[in-house]
């Protein structure tokens, strides 16, 4: 990859911009601040320039490899012409493969068609039957409460995610948040760009009350009743 950032040219030695001038001070022992700076800010500019051309070849060819990816693990229609008894037989009875010589292969889920996601056999929804898997757990955010305790979520989410909540429950926790802030005299702290502008003793007064609420609750539930005769 040349300074145009182009990937397909040979490679060549960089030529340093003003190479013949600097081969003319070469031999001086002292050189005035003027001509120093000027070295360094030429040498700066080019070094610039070449970061930039590498940097934009590589989201060229990130752009082309994410494309590619996701026309063939995500977005690719199911190829035709092929019979649930034809594809068993090509993968030896083992999981089913979307066309005769294709890699790609369906969602060991039963029941699930979808296509699964690179280096697994699970498609992104069911992910987390993939006992191997090191990316993703469940949304911990309580989408009903039982008589036998609260019910999960349960939604595969990256265990970079903090907090730990797929999209939808996300989105109703800042709309929990906006409320509780309305309520606490703020209005309308949070505008449609998501950067609060609230202060930060703000929120962690709102966090704490609402950490103390629970706590209070969890004592009352496990304390001992007192029985009366």
């Amino acid at each position: 990859m040349d300074e145009s950032g182009s990937a397909s040219s040979p490679l060549r030695p960089v030529t340093v911009d003003g190479a013949d001038a600097d081969a003319a001070l070469a031999k001086s022992r002292f050189l005035t601040r003027e001509e120093v700076l000027r070295r360094r800010l030429r040498r700066v500019k080019q070094l610039g320039r070449c970061y930039r051309a590498h940097y934009w070849a590589l989201m060229e060819e990130m752009r082309s490899k994410y494309r590619d990816y996701s026309w063939t693990y995500g977005k690719s229609p199911f190829k035709e012409g092929h019979n649930e008894t034809d594809i068993d037989n090509q993968n030896g009875g083992g999981v089913p493969a979307l066309g005769g010589a294709d890699d790609i292969v369906r969602c060991r889920f039963s029941g699930c068609k979808t296509k699964a996601m690179a280096l697994t056999t699970y498609c992104h929804s069911h992910i987390l039957s993939d006992s191997k898997q090191r990316l993703y757990h469940g949304c911990r955010a309580v989408a009903k409460n039982l008589p036998t305790g609260p019910s999960f979520c349960n939604k595969p989410v990256l265990k970079t995610m903090v907090p730990p909540a797929c999209p939808t429950h996300h989105q109703f926790g800042e709309r929990c948040l906006a409320r509780a802030l309305r309520r606490a005299g703020l209005g309308n702290a949070i505008p449609s760009n998501r950067k609060p502008t609230v202060k930060l003793h703000v929120l962690v007064s709102e966090f704490v009350h609402q950490i103390q609420n629970k706590r209070k609750l969890a004592l009352k539930e496990t304390a001992p009743k007192v029985e009366t005769e």
